[in-house]
Order: C-alpha cells, then sequence, then structure tokens
C-alpha cells in the first residue's frame, strides 16, 4: 500500500474530530490558518483560509471557532473554498474560547456548548447568538504561569462537565439548571495530597469519565 500525504496544515493542529456527514465518516484538523480533513483515501485542505481552532459537529454540520469567539458552520466539505457560514459571536474578548462540544440543553435536546475562560456559553441556533449559562467564574489570572485555565469539558451521563484551572471541575445539570463541584479528590476519588498540576482534558467513557492532568505546573 502506497503512503498516503499529510494534509499541508497551515499552523499547529489545535482540534481533531471524527464525524459522518452524510455517508462519508471524515476525520478533520483545526488550526488556526484553516482546517482539513480525511475522507478515508485523501487528505483534503478546505481551502478557504478559514480560522479554525476548535470544531464540532452537530446538526449535520461541522461547525468552527476561531480564537476571536467567531462561530461558522459548513454542511459540504470541499478542497475548493468550502461554503462556511458565519454564525454566533461570543461577546467576550479574543481569546477565552477553550472548547466547541455538543451537550443537551434545559430540554434534553441536543446543542452547542462553548467553554470558555470565564464559564459555559449555550448556543442558540434560532437566534445565531451564545447565551451565558449559570456556570459561570472568574477567570485565571494571566500573572499566574503555574496555571492553565479552562482547558477540558466534556458531555457525560446526561449532564456537562468543565474545569476551570487547577483541579477544579463543575457538573452542570442542564435540565434542572443546577450546578455542582466535582473534582479527583471527589466521590472515593485520590486524596488531594497525590494529585498536582492542571486538568486538561476529560474524556467520557463506559465506567465514567476520565481526567487527564498536566503536572509540570
Amino acid at each position: 500500500m502506497a503512503p498516503r500525504k499529510a494534509p499541508d496544515l497551515s499552523a499547529v493542529v489545535t482540534d481533531s474530530l471524527n464525524f459522518t456527514l452524510g455517508t462519508t465518516e471524515y476525520v478533520a484538523f483545526a488550526s488556526t490558518g484553516d482546517y482539513s480533513f480525511y475522507d478515508g483515501s485523501s487528505f483534503l485542505n478546505s481551502g478557504s483560509g478559514k480560522n479554525t481552532l476548535h470544531l464540532a459537529f452537530w446538526d449535520d454540520r461541522l461547525w468552527g471557532i476561531d480564537n476571536t469567539g467567531q462561530l461558522w458552520y459548513t454542511s459540504t466539505l470541499s478542497s475548493t473554498l468550502s461554503p462556511e457560514v458565519d454564525d454566533a459571536k461570543l461577546p467576550l474578548p479574543t481569546g477565552y474560547v477553550n472548547r466547541l462540544f455538543v451537550g443537551p440543553d434545559a430540554t434534553g435536546e441536543e446543542i452547542l456548548y462553548a467553554a470558555t475562560e470565564v464559564g459555559l456559553y449555550a448556543h442558540d441556533a434560532a437566534n445565531a447568538r451564545f447565551v451565558k449559562t449559570k456556570v459561570a467564574f472568574p477567570r485565571m489570572a494571566s500573572a499566574d504561569a503555574n496555571s492553565v485555565a479552562v482547558q477540558g469539558a466534556a458531555t457525560w451521563n446526561g449532564d456537562i462537565y468543565i474545569t476551570a484551572g487547577k483541579m477544579t471541575v463543575y457538573r452542570y445539570d442542564p435540565t434542572r439548571g443546577v450546578v455542582m463541584s466535582a473534582g479527583l479528590n471527589r466521590d472515593a476519588g485520590f486524596p488531594v495530597t497525590e494529585i498536582r498540576g492542571d486538568i486538561i482534558k476529560l474524556l467520557p467513557t463506559h465506567t465514567g469519565l476520565l481526567a487527564f492532568i498536566d503536572g509540570t505546573s
């Protein structure tokens, strides 16, 4: 089998996503200068030069968001100027968005969420806007060089989990509008003396939610 050529990315990959659009399974890669995708046989760049920091798949569309908080979507993947459409924009300064993912709303229907430096924002598709949820917290001071702000966000068992720096994790039940504190030192987890660093990723599994930690701090 001949080796396949990797995509000519314009910048470092910031996110990746596996999804099925139509009858084709894709793996997409975000980079700040563009996004690329693999359709099972070829690696292709979108060709649009659309700045992309994070990716999500919802409502049969690929969604991306850039560093300024501008959300966009496309329902067609092409190597020549994919038709992206700008949608909502986060009402926050540049550099505040950290994750784009899918989770349940108050009725249990799936919607898009943006995890930010100061909390969780829900996407109001009907009005093309982001709405602040009850999950809100102060931004981690940028002067604290030993801290990593919001890096992890995931949906598990109908609840949304979001990190807020170091070992802090909030659990949000959108159907009841309840926010609870969670963490590795709670609910039969590790003693606080055994965990150090920052949670940088939350990964759902069949039996629980895994937290990946950067212990360099």
